[in-house]
């Protein structure tokens, strides 16, 4: 009974001396310390958010919300996410670009096109770093041409490149979303 009581105080002792060690740390330890795991909780966040991403794209099932789209020109608008996006469901596609206050054919302010995927090529990425990207071409109705889609994302932000068959080219910042978390508001479609 002895021996157990004193192997007991020995650990006291010795776990009390290891978190007075602790404590003796410096401000600029400690603070080093917190950002340090401040760093690894954001890349875990990051990580998660990128095999989301690449779990949605890869399943073709995603919409990607816009919020700034940059001109040929080279100026950058910031726009509304629930009126331009673009969505992919298996087969079936549609792009929307709308501005608020504006008349346009879809009833919001701009055009919607739907059709269907003919291309969708799917690159994914372990690395954050490096990113994943998807090509895909898709066949509006009733309107000639096959517009040329390019996007790369990195996690959840993702760039979009548009080129028509004209070389008209529409580039676009936002996130990819999940069909059903999606706020999207989808217009009438051109044809």
């Amino acid at each position: 009974m002895k021996k157990i009581v004193m192997v007991l105080s020995l650990l006291v002792l010795v776990s009390g001396a290891m978190a007075q060690q602790d404590n003796k740390l410096s401000k600029r330890e400690q603070r080093k310390l917190e950002k340090q795991k401040e760093k690894e909780a954001k890349l875990a966040l990051e990580k998660k958010a990128h095999e989301l991403a690449n779990a949605l794209v890869k399943d073709s099932t995603f919409v990607f919300v816009a919020n700034t789209l940059y001109g040929e020109r080279g100026g950058t608008f910031t726009i509304d996410p629930t009126l331009n996006f673009l969505g992919v469901n298996k087969e079936d596609a549609v792009y929307q670009f709308s501005f608020r206050g504006i008349t346009g054919w879809n009833g919001l302010g701009g055009a919607t096109f739907e059709g269907t995927v003919s291309k969708y090529e799917f690159n994914p990425s372990e690395n954050i770093q490096k990113g994943s990207k998807l090509v895909m071409m898709m066949q509006p109705k009733g309107v000639g041409g096959l517009p040329y889609i390019t996007m790369t994302f990195f996690g959840l932000n993702a760039t979009v490149n548009i080129t028509f068959s004209n070389g008209n080219r529409i580039t676009m910042d936002g996130q990819i979303r999940s069909i059903h978390d999606a706020e999207i508001l989808k217009g009438r479609p051109v044809f």
